[in-house]
């Protein structure tokens, strides 16, 4: 991003530029969102949208860090924490992340089947970092039921394996696995490992 917003002018303008990439992803696909399309979807000249992005590729950057929080405030928003039993917590917020991929018109679905052009990196690394610290805070409120001395290692094996693979069921589209078998299968995995006694050291 090359302007920061710091005014609530600014803020705004960063906004109406990311909800018009948004729609243009939706209604064009990653090919066809141009610069152009986007700063007309937006309202704005493209000097305009120059003046805060370098261009298509900040544009969807930026747009996938805040799609990358939204999935992370809706994960917080679940009462996961709550539930002490560890199969049901990690279905519930498995279901949750499908969901989220199927929902916002086709967006999310748009993102998922191109992502091995979009620099999935860094979503990767928010939404890794926001699974780990609700992991961090369920463990340490079910220690006694989970005592896990190595989670940092167990965290980061879970958060990329399930990102990867409901990844890659759903960029698949049409599969002949349904995505329930997918989430009862994830469920067990997850669960099963982060059961798993700590290995001696």
């Amino acid at each position: 991003m090359r302007k920061r917003p710091q005014q609530q002018r600014s803020r705004r303008m960063v906004t109406l530029l990311l909800d018009a990439t948004a729609a243009s992803l939706t209604e064009h696909g990653l090919d066809g969102a141009t610069t152009v399309r986007i700063a007309e979807r937006a309202g704005v000249s493209v000097g305009s949208l120059y003046q805060y992005f370098d261009g298509k590729e900040a544009l969807i950057l930026a747009l996938m860090e805040r799609l990358a929080d939204q999935v992370a405030q809706g994960l917080k928003r679940l009462p996961l924490l709550d539930n002490s039993d560890l199969r049901q917590t990690t279905l519930a917020a498995i279901r949750f992340g499908f969901s989220m991929l199927h929902s916002g018109d086709g967006l999310y679905l748009e993102l998922v089947r191109n992502w091995h052009r979009l620099p999935t990196n860094t979503v990767a690394d928010v939404l890794q970092q926001h699974f780990m610290e609700l992991a961090r805070l369920y463990f340490l409120k079910h220690y006694r039921d989970y005592p896990i001395d190595d989670l940092q290692v167990r965290m980061f094996i879970v958060a990329n394996s399930v990102l990867f693979t409901m990844v890659r069921h759903v960029s698949q589209g049409q599969s002949v696995l349904r995505e329930e078998q997918i989430a009862e299968g994830l469920t067990r995995m997850v669960a099963d490992y982060m059961m798993a006694p700590s290995p001696a050291r």
